[in-house]
């Protein structure tokens, strides 16, 4: 099929950057004013409609309606002679909820909380039954709760898994003969489907003075193998699965082709304005601040994904107050899994990767599956990013960790306390001497330069906000690159009553309460290795514009230019 794009404009823009296998062979426009947009010619609509060579119109335009009159005044018609662009975004989609079937939410929990409040607003569809293992439970946001074993057929149901975990739940429905994407989805896919994303950020009409090119570079490996292209912090949206699908379909799919769109198109859809710190000094402009910016290429992502955090293993030899309520190590089925993605991981993922973080989750040196990656011999890449709790970074860890290895090596670890009672009470199973010791240890990496940046973190909360200012005079003595405060997210760890007597900010997530802002104001969080990251109230502007990888930019903050090499 050839077509011409009717509308010169950042909606047919972003739609070509997805749709760029089709035929375009020009744009037309009721006023005919520069020559070329986006390497092809521009017709005014008059001579456009006199060319036979065409089979159909596409209108691109925010508000199509006068676009879509004149062409009907020209006797043209919808669908035969001409399309809208969000015509084609349902070709975008690996399902559909099929009709004649009742739908199902597989879970009762908080994941099923949140997604039934998002499906109201989002889907024409409703919701028959939820289903739970848990026999007790008999109705959920007003509607029957059934166990597995009160279904006949299952074949009456779309089913969408709604938990955080859910290779159970899948395995279960498999054995009953029932095939994925035919008969159930994870809720993910469902707020995820690439035609409503697109929908999304084609027709958002932000505009911000921000170059993020982080989505064109960077993947996020996580539990289970379910991947990000950003900070988990930062987008809540997963893509697809490394152990579904190998790299090159992870990386090109469309949805993460989509989430990048969102970054290219300067709308940052996905991205939660809130916590990223790229934000603070960036206000939406909306779209009459674009002024030129539709004459810019868009940036192409990456072959592959050049900068991998991972955070897929659990496991960690402590059980901090902010994550979970006992110490845990993945065993039997789940270990399994893990090795499974540290497999793959260093199969078809470390080959291509030049800055490597982890671990994301669980504790890197309690780890044998972060082990088993890090002394692959796969892995040496130009940078390398280590996260750390710091009760194992011993001269011996350090040692097996370094060998092999010739590219430049940061440190990052979470302390969240100044003294021993609440480093203990905060951080449960670890010695703050033994902590104390091993960032010696660092200090002293750092000075002789084996260590290229050092960091420590801090995650303000109710029990430890006044050991900010003795926080930052320690990592003076110590002579780290940077201390690092951030705000206590609920990871699912704490009710909401819980978590609103934890924080230190008010319901809005972003002003400080009153304690927290006598804290912030004293001289010494004026230092020049304090950062207030996510405590956007206080936090330091940054005049950047365009940054190649977020984390990157994170570190150069403090620790001047570590990347020497453009990825």
């Amino acid at each position: 099929m050839k077509y011409i794009i009717y509308g010169v404009n950042r909606v047919a823009k972003d739609f070509l950057y997805i749709y760029d296998q089709l035929e375009i062979l020009y744009f037309a426009e009721d006023r005919q004013t520069p020559k070329e947009f986006l390497g092809h010619q521009i017709k005014g609509l008059e001579e456009a409609l006199e060319d036979d060579s065409y089979d159909k119109i596409i209108i691109c335009d925010f508000d199509k309606i006068d676009k879509e009159k004149r062409l009907q005044e020209k006797g043209l018609r919808r669908n035969q002679d001409y399309l809208y662009e969000e015509d084609f975004f349902e070709s975008l989609d690996e399902f559909h909820i099929p009709s004649g079937r009742k739908l199902a939410v597989w879970g009762t929990g908080q994941v099923a909380l949140s997604f039934d409040q998002w499906r109201r607003t989002a889907l024409e569809y409703k919701v028959d039954v939820h289903i739970d293992n848990n026999r007790t439970k008999k109705e959920f946001q007003g509607v029957p709760v059934l166990s597995p074993d009160h279904i006949s057929d299952w074949k009456e149901y779309f089913i969408i898994i709604a938990v955080v975990k859910d290779r159970e739940i899948k395995a279960q429905l498999d054995a009953m003969g029932l095939i994925q994407g035919e008969d159930y989805v994870n809720y993910q896919k469902i707020i995820g489907q690439p035609s409503r994303m697109l929908r999304q950020t084609i027709f958002d009409r932000s505009f911000y003075e921000l170059d993020c090119r982080t989505m064109l570079n960077h993947l996020e490996i996580l539990n289970g193998g379910n991947t990000r292209c950003c900070c988990t912090t930062f987008v809540s949206q997963d893509l697809d699965n490394i152990l579904e699908k190998n790299v090159q379909e992870v990386w090109n799919s469309s949805l993460h082709k989509i989430m990048c769109l969102s970054t290219e198109n300067r709308t940052y859809t996905f991205c939660d304005k809130s916590m990223c710190p790229l934000f603070v000094a960036n206000k939406d402009k909306g779209i009459d601040g674009r002024t030129g910016a539709e004459e810019q290429a868009y940036t192409q992502m990456s072959p592959y994904p050049e900068v991998l955090a991972l955070g897929y293993d659990p496991s960690c030899n402590l059980s901090c107050s902010t994550c979970r309520r006992e110490v845990h190590f993945a065993k039997g089925q789940e270990l399994v899994l893990v090795n499974r993605v540290a497999e793959q991981v260093k199969e078809e993922y470390l080959p291509h990767c030049k800055f490597l973080i982890m671990a994301g989750d669980g504790e890197v040196f309690a780890s044998p599956s972060y082990r088993a990656v890090y002394e692959s011999g796969q892995c040496d890449p130009k940078y390398i990013r280590l996260l750390s709790n710091g009760t194992l970074f011993t001269p011996k860890n350090w040692e097996c960790f370094i060998a092999g290895k010739t590219g430049k090596i940061m440190l990052t670890v979470s302390v969240d306390a100044a003294t021993k009672q609440t480093y203990e009470r905060i951080r449960r199973n670890g010695s703050f001497d033994i902590l104390k010791e091993n960032m010696e240890f660092a200090a002293e990496l750092r000075k002789r330069r084996k260590l290229s940046y050092f960091r420590m973190n801090f995650v303000v909360q109710k029990e430890n906000y006044q050991e900010m200012i003795p926080f930052v005079q320690w990592g003076e003595e110590l002579g780290v690159d940077e201390i690092f405060f951030t705000k206590i997210l609920n990871w699912g760890t704490y009710t909401p009553e819980e978590f609103s007597g934890i924080s230190m900010m008010e319901p809005d997530g972003i002003t400080p309460k009153p304690e927290l802002k006598k804290v912030l104001a004293h001289p010494v969080m004026q230092s020049r290795i304090a950062d207030l990251g996510t405590i956007q109230y206080a936090h330091k502007a940054d005049e950047i514009n365009v940054v190649e990888n977020y984390y990157m930019w994170e570190l150069e903050k403090r620790g001047g230019r570590l990347f020497t090499e453009s990825l």
